[in-house]
């Protein structure tokens, strides 16, 4: 997907099914958005994840850096 008006790609998902993982298929996958991307004149590729699925390193390895990171808070509410 293009963010209109900037020079840069989104990735909306990216998604390898368990038993195929470590493989090797993420980062091929991530490597041929970029080109199309490149050839499309975006300059810059971005994704949002969640740090808990796993997904950073391959994220890192194809030479993604984060850009913002977050916390979510949570709170258990009870009828008192």
């Amino acid at each position: 997907m293009d963010l209109p008006e900037t020079d840069e790609g989104y990735i909306e998902q990216v998604a390898v099914r368990g038993d195929h993982r470590n493989q090797g298929i993420a980062r091929l996958l991530l490597r041929h958005v970029f080109r199309a991307f490149h050839r499309c004149g975006r300059r810059m590729c971005t994704l949002d994840t969640h740090s808990d699925t796993g997904a950073l390193t391959p994220y890192l390895r194809v030479g993604m850096k984060v850009r913002h990171s977050s916390t979510v808070y949570q709170k258990s509410l009870r009828m008192v």
